[in-house]
C-alpha cells in the first residue's frame, strides 16, 4: 500500500508500531480487570446484603436445635436415672429442668411413685439411644427422644425399660425446660 504526497509522489506506507499494539493490549486487560473487580464487588455486596442473613438464620436455628436436644435428652436421662435412698436429692435435680407449670404435675405424680420406689428399693440408669427435633421456634419446642433404663429391685435385679418420648419445652428467661412429656407408640 502507497500513500500519496502533496506534491504527488507516492511513498510507502509505515509497518505498524508495535508499541501501540502492546498499549492496546494493556487497557484491554485493565478494562477486562476493572470488569472483574466490579463484578466481585457486586456478589460480595449481594452476599452481605442476601446471603448473609439467610447464613445467620441457619446458624440460630442450628443452635435452637442443638439446645432443646441437650435439654430434653437431659432430662430423659435424668427422669430415669435414681436411687430410692436419695428421692428427696431426685427431685430436687428435676426441678431445676421443668417449667413451674410442669413441676406442679410432676411433683404430685413423683409423691405418689416415691413410696413404690423406696419400697422396692428401686435403682435406674437412664440413657438416650437417639433423638430428633420435631419443631423448634423462638419459645417452644418438641423433642422425640428413645431411651432405655437398666432397672433394679428387690424383686428383679435386672430389667430393661425402653421409652419413647416426646418432650414438650419452653424457654423461660432464656432457659429451655421440659413443659410435658408423654410416650409416643
Amino acid at each position: 500500500m502507497t500513500s500519496s504526497t502533496p506534491q504527488g509522489h507516492d511513498v510507502p506506507a509505515s509497518p505498524q508500531d508495535p508499541s501501540a499494539d502492546r498499549t492496546r493490549l494493556r487497557w484491554g486487560i485493565l478494562a477486562i480487570l476493572a470488569v472483574v473487580a466490579v463484578v466481585a464487588a457486586v456478589l460480595v455486596v449481594l452476599e452481605v446484603t442476601s446471603l448473609r442473613p439467610k447464613y445467620d438464620a441457619a446458624r440460630t436455628d442450628q443452635q435452637a436445635r442443638s439446645a432443646v436436644t441437650r435439654a430434653a435428652e437431659r432430662f430423659t436421662v435424668q427422669v430415669n436415672t435414681y436411687d430410692a435412698s436419695s428421692m428427696d436429692d431426685y427431685q430436687k435435680s428435676m426441678n431445676t429442668m421443668m417449667s413451674p407449670k410442669f413441676q406442679a404435675d410432676y411433683k404430685k405424680v413423683i409423691g405418689q411413685l416415691a413410696t413404690t420406689i423406696k419400697q422396692a428399693k428401686v435403682r435406674s440408669k437412664g440413657q438416650v439411644l437417639a433423638s430428633g427435633v420435631a419443631s423448634v421456634d423462638s419459645d417452644s419446642a418438641q423433642v422425640l427422644v428413645v431411651s432405655d433404663a437398666s432397672v433394679k429391685t428387690v424383686f428383679d435385679p435386672n430389667v430393661a425399660r425402653h421409652f419413647r418420648w416426646e418432650v414438650s419445652l419452653v424457654k423461660i428467661n432464656g432457659k429451655w425446660l421440659v413443659d410435658d412429656f408423654s410416650p409416643v407408640s
